[in-house]
């Protein structure tokens, strides 16, 4: 069956490409905004973080959240789960259940996907701007600047970071 009526047009990124911001201590790369896709259906970003990154314990309203680890080792927790996936390692987080993640001893790349698409937004509003993907130098990205955005984006926060 071919798929001759697209309403949306296809988006290709190779690796490295995208529209990257410092964002904290990491650089998130949008591959796929939602308003790219009908209806927002979808968005996507890339996440090359440092080691010990991770956000606070939050819950999303409005999207779930698709977490394929590409590199590196990341401690998830999602609700009453706690597992440490890895490379090529997938997570399924649901809106409304509490989740957070931190990486483990390496530095990690990992691909989310949200559904429906928007909050890759929230990334891109509220980073800096940079021309090549990379890691932010120490205070080169204002660590407030997303929590600034959380509560337009459907995102609660409900408890701190996984320490250790």
């Amino acid at each position: 069956m071919s798929n001759t009526h697209l309403t949306t047009t296809p988006v290709f990124h190779q690796a490295g490409e995208g529209d990257h911001v410092l964002q904290m201590r990491a650089c998130v790369t949008v591959k796929l905004a939602g308003a790219a896709a009908e209806g927002s259906r979808v968005g996507a970003a890339e996440f090359n973080a440092p080691p010990r990154f991770g956000p606070p314990l939050h819950v999303h309203s409005i999207e779930d959240e698709l977490l394929q680890v590409l590199e590196g080792d990341v401690r998830v927790v999602c609700g009453d789960c706690d597992v440490v996936v890895g490379p090529g390692g997938f997570a399924y987080l649901p809106r409304g259940v509490p989740h957070t993640f931190r990486v483990l001893d390496r530095p990690a790349r990992m691909l989310a996907v949200f559904t429906p698409g928007g909050l890759e937004e929230m990334f891109a509003r509220s980073g800096v701007p940079s021309e090549v993907e990379r890691l932010p130098e120490e205070g080169e990205a204002p660590p407030a600047s997303l929590e600034a955005l959380t509560a337009e984006y459907g995102v609660e926060h409900v408890g701190p970071p996984l320490e250790g």
